[in-house]
């Protein structure tokens, strides 16, 4: 302190006075330099308070003072291998398995069915159809009998639906012929004459045998084919069993003319003594798309529309 300067950095207090620099408020009060932090395990300072003769260690408390708590580890949590617990830290307890599951190699838990004894309740074995699933629509479960058309994939009518349905319109049309045939009888009854005693010869049998064989099939011939030749390809009895005539190549129907021609067939092999109809007849027995000798000549299946 002097009254005047002294020199380079001497200041002017506000008492008037000379000071020399390192007296300056800002070397006097300036904050420590900072210092680089300890690395983790150096000794420590020496904290006012703490016990002496014992250096205290980086991250854990000096001597003398209570030690962190001891808590268990986290359940199903495992320390890293090679790595020792932490001090002050119990070491981790072994646990069981979790509450609800059985621990390993004591099968599967309640209500689950252990491996490799099937599927759970409510759900069909592997290879099955999940429940609620049916077939598509417009077709019932096939069984093992269903055989289906390769070219159309539908299922083929089987022998004795197209027999009963036969047998029904059989009935239909055996009324209508009874009637016609008993218009023509009565009619060529009232034009004989009592006085013909002439035997009939074996000829003349067998042409009116002929005759009204094909008088008889007129009925029929209209009958079937306005309704095979329709969209829907159904007689009556062909309604009542389910099944129908179809094009054997496209699917659709066969038309008036070749529903017609379809059964004309059949009424020629009746005329022959119907040996050749028996065959006819049995001939989807065997065939592989189940078609009768009429079916191949007109081209027409028979497919099942509920198998």
């Amino acid at each position: 302190m002097s009254d005047t300067s002294q020199g380079e950095g001497w200041w002017l207090a506000s008492d008037g006075k000379w000071y020399p620099p390192h007296d300056h408020p800002s070397v006097t009060q300036a904050p420590p330099a900072p210092q680089d932090p300890p690395l983790f395990g150096t000794a420590a300072p020496t904290f006012s308070g703490a016990p002496t003769g014992v250096p205290a260690t980086w991250g854990y408390p000096p001597p003398g003072y209570p030690a962190a708590p001891s808590y268990p580890a986290a359940p199903g949590y495992v320390p890293p291998p090679g790595y020792p617990a932490a001090p002050g830290y119990a070491p981790q307890p072994s646990y069981g398995a979790a509450p609800g599951y059985p621990p390993p190699g004591y099968g599967a838990a309640p209500g689950y069915p252990p491996p490799g004894y099937g599927a759970a309740p409510g759900y069909p074995p592997p290879g099955y159809p999940p429940p609620g699933y049916g077939p598509a629509p417009g077709f019932g479960a096939t069984g093992p009998s269903t055989r289906v058309d390769p070219i159309l994939n539908q299922p083929l009518a089987p022998w004795w639906k197209r027999l009963v349905a036969i047998i029904i319109d059989g009935v239909i049309l055996g009324l209508a012929a009874f009637v016609i045939v008993l218009v023509i009888a009565a009619a060529v009854a009232g034009h004989s004459t009592t006085t013909n005693t002439q035997t009939a010869s074996g000829s003349s049998l067998l042409g009116a045998y002929v005759g009204l064989t094909l008088l008889a099939a007129i009925p029929g011939a209209i009958y079937y084919a306005i309704m095979n030749g329709s969209r829907r390809g159904q007689t009556v009895g062909k309604m009542a069993l389910g099944i129908a005539v179809r094009d054997a190549r496209t699917g659709g129907p066969i038309g008036f003319w070749r529903a017609l021609g379809r059964y004309l067939i059949t009424a020629l092999f009746r005329v022959a003594l119907y040996i050749p109809y028996i065959l006819d007849s049995l001939a989807p027995l065997w065939d592989g798309r189940r078609q009768a000798w009429h079916d191949k000549v007109a081209h027409s299946v028979v497919v099942d529309l509920r198998p």
